[in-house]
């Protein structure tokens, strides 16, 4: 085996010692230190040397090994030649000593031993520097080693280290020897799996781009796990599946168990969401307050062997489960877990995100090759916008204000950056919406606040309310860093409501982004989803358009869907209301066909609640009603309605909500869905941006910004319907413009056989027809 390791990545590794951090605090503090250690060298005497690069290469009977790292100072004093190894600390310099961080000794050690290897020195000085990082305070802890010592500590620990990689080696051998034999989990291949299969692997072999547009039922997971799977041949390679949100989860790590049953062996760790996953009520990563984090580094090893060796599926209920064993915060337990992990089941912004990506696998020089699986990709384009945009606003400043004031911190900051909102009030009036020049003075005076609010918090030991503080803080810290990466595809937008002020810097294309990422950072990527129509939009704003492409057919009889059109009714924002009375003759057609479970999906809850404001005292059915503040469990509840029922139900639901996606309505759960218009976002304000910009650019602006976005929601709603071989059910599409010329042009090819209808009666027997 091919060992390339930093001196500092093996120290912590077995060493490790201290308490988990923030994430806010380890930036700062990384930033702090790098000033702190620039300042130290910069009073070094001639003939010293400063971050000097060290190497270290060995081979044994099954191993290469190759060691480097950077050494902070080599200093010159008279004969002696001392290793410096310099560390910033907020901690009382009273207390420390050489055995407070074990790492930052074993560090300075390894150094040590590397530098002076090919010497004949026999005593060799070591000296550990620490610098208070609030008062500048220096404390020097010299020590001197013979050879014959550090000789010892370091075959003792490259010993510790090569036994935990054999282990690993030992995995990665079984690994692929299991991948090799791997059947397919099912006794058949459905239409089409093969053909998808096919294009996956190529397309990862080749280290390429590929959108796969597979209709709902084919059994997409599957398929692109299994043909992944096969591409794995090497060490470092990480498959990671991303999804867009938790339910998709579940469904990839059911199928890797049915693999796991196959015979795979391959480690899989689904990373769930911090405040998700987080062992307190209220999320507060202090060591102080959360035992999970305190000495975290110290139990982390053990921890990495006992689940390493113990098991091979890390999901949720596994992570928590070793983490409570060892006290460890269960987030960051299993990011440390994935890098020793061979699949990785994530949200998309692990990898694409700029803040919340992991650095480990998508930083420059990182060791690991990840191949990228994107679920439902079609949501990724508005999601991408979202990573690289962010906003203030008035109200969070005077929150945020208000709660440091309860803290005993006032800050004259806050007056700089609340005077900017003023400005912008004296030019706006309430429902105002403006696009304006990027106002770096701003930008800069909201960067200052952070600063100096993250500092004044670093400085107290109980916070109240910090979970709010730290989120605020985090909003406003996105605002300003996402304004780094501001050029010809942001926009700096003023917004006014009636009682506050929002200002954004938005994101309206972040392609360059992904497939810089994409290019950079790994070895190809897989976009699938049922819904990519048109394809070229979704190539474009994904990846610039440069991939390939696959379409494969619906493997499930046409003839099992009826789809209808009813092209006599507006659904437009004008004509909403008066077009109750007919969505609520349509439901009640539909109802009254077939007993069963439907679901209507309507573009807003506006629209929404005017329909079943005149059907609540209806008890020819049962209405489920969609809130808009439904939590997962409420969800989970009702789908369990839809398993359970004797009486038709109705579900009154929102396009592109939590029920109209991810879910698998099979058998009796679903008999037919309702689509109310064609799902256009809410048209003015920032969608009008949207159009204009991509107007500008690819003259398609109206397309862009609603019809696109739209259509994917009716997609979407659609394929709830028919899941497998033996569903059969109905989909009515209501709005005058689904028979349009442009949408004609949009469908997919499986809709082919759609017919259109204009009165109850004909719907009526169009329905009759079908369930006979």
């Amino acid at each position: 085996m091919e060992i390339k390791a930093s001196v500092r990545e093996i120290a912590e590794l077995l060493f490790g010692s201290g308490d988990l951090a923030g994430e806010e605090y380890l930036r700062r503090r990384a930033e702090e230190g790098i000033l702190i250690h620039k300042e130290h060298q910069s009073r070094y005497l001639a003939g010293d040397e400063k971050e000097v690069h060290v190497s270290y290469q060995e081979e044994g009977e099954d191993y290469r090994l190759f060691i480097s790292g950077r050494i902070d100072g080599v200093l010159k004093r008279g004969k002696k030649t001392i290793i410096e190894e310099i560390k910033s600390t907020t901690r009382d310099l009273n207390i420390i000593d050489e055995e407070t961080v074990p790492a930052h000794l074993a560090q300075a050690k390894l150094y040590a031993f590397i530098y002076f290897r090919n010497t004949k020195k026999r005593k060799i000085d070591i000296r550990l520097t620490y610098i208070q990082v609030q008062t500048k305070e220096i404390k020097r802890i010299d020590l001197v080693y013979s050879r014959s010592e550090l000789e010892d500590f370091f075959r003792k620990t490259i010993g510790l280290y090569l036994e935990w990689l054999r282990k690993i080696a030992v995995h990665e051998e079984t690994r692929n020897k299991s991948i090799a034999g791997l059947a397919f989990p099912f006794p058949e291949y459905r239409e089409g799996q093969r053909e998808l299969m096919g294009a996956c692997y190529r397309t990862l072999m080749n280290k390429g781009i590929l959108y796969a547009i597979a209709p709902t039922g084919i059994g997409k997971t599957a398929a692109v796990l299994y043909s992944s799977l096969k591409t794995i041949h090497q060490a470092g390679q990480k498959l990671f599946y991303l999804t867009a949100k938790n339910l998709g989860k579940k469904i990839v790590l059911e199928t890797v168990g049915l693999l796991m049953e196959k015979g795979l062996q391959a480690k899989t760790v689904e990373i769930t969401a911090k405040d998700r996953i987080c062992f307190l009520e209220e999320r507060d990563c202090d060591p102080e307050k959360c035992p999970y984090a305190e000495n975290y580094y110290s139990k982390l090893f053990p921890a990495l062997q006992d689940i390493f060796l113990n098991e091979n599926l890390y999901d949720r209920e596994t992570i928590t489960a070793y983490a409570k064993k060892h006290r460890l915060c269960p987030f960051e337990f299993s990011l440390d877990i994935s890098n020793y992990s061979d699949i990785i089941v994530c949200d998309y912004n692990y990898a694409f995100c700029p803040r919340t990506h992991l650095t480990r696998f998508f930083d420059e020089g990182s060791p690991y090759i990840p191949l990228l699986l994107v679920d439902e990709a079609h949501n990724l384009v508005s999601r991408s916008q979202d990573m690289y945009s962010g906003e203030i606003t008035k109200g969070a400043v005077l929150s945020l204000r208000k709660l440091l004031r309860e803290n005993g911190i006032k800050l004259k900051q806050f007056q700089e950056v609340l005077n900017y909102f003023e400005e912008y009030e004296k030019e706006t009036n309430p429902g105002d919406f403006f696009v304006r020049e990027l106002n770096e003075e701003f930008v800069g005076a909201v960067e200052r606040l952070v600063s100096l609010a993250e500092r004044k918090l670093g400085e107290k030991k109980d916070v109240k309310n910090k979970a709010e503080i730290v989120r605020i803080l985090l909003d406003f810290s996105r605002f300003y860093k996402m304004s780094d990466f501001f050029d010809e595809d942001y926009v700096y937008t003023v917004g006014r409501t009636e009682k506050n002020l929002r200002i954004a810097v938005n994101c309206l294309d972040a392609s360059k982004f992904l497939l810089r990422t994409i290019k950079e950072r790994t070895a190809g990527a897989v976009f699938f989803s049922a819904t990519l129509y048109p394809i070229r939009y979704y190539q474009q704003l994904l990846t610039q358009g440069e991939d390939l492409c696959i379409r494969i057919d619906s493997p499930f009889k046409q003839e099992n869907l009826k789809l209808l059109a009813v092209d006599s009714v507006s659904t437009r924002y004008r004509d909403r209301k008066q077009t109750v009375s007919n969505i609520i003759n349509i439901i009640r057609v539909l109802g009254r066909s077939k007993a069963g479970n439907y679901i209507v999906f309507f573009p807003s809850y506006e629209y929404l609640n005017l329909v079943h404001e005149e059907l609540k005292n209806d008890s020819e059915f049962d209405f489920i009603v969609q809130k808009q503040d439904f939590t997962q469990d409420e969800r989970e509840q009702v789908i369990g309605l839809f398993q359970n029922s004797e009486k038709t139900q109705i579900g009154l639901f929102v396009m592109g909500g939590m029920f109209s996606e991810g879910i698998d309505y099979i058998g009796d759960m679903l008999s037919g869905v309702i689509v109310v218009g064609t799902g256009l976002p809410a048209f003015g304000g920032f969608n009008n941006v949207v159009r204009d910009h991509f107007e500008r650019k690819f003259s398609r602006g109206f397309d862009f910004a609603y019809t696109y976005p739209g259509f994917a929601k009716v997609v979407q709603a659609v394929g709830r319907v028919i899941r497998n071989e033996s569903d059969r059910g109905v989909a009515i599409l209501v709005d005058d413009r689904f028979a349009s010329r442009k949408y004609l042009g949009l469908y997919p090819k499986e809709w082919s056989h759609i017919r259109f209808v204009s009165e109850p009666e004909e719907l009526k027997k169009e329905l009759e027809d079908f369930w006979k």
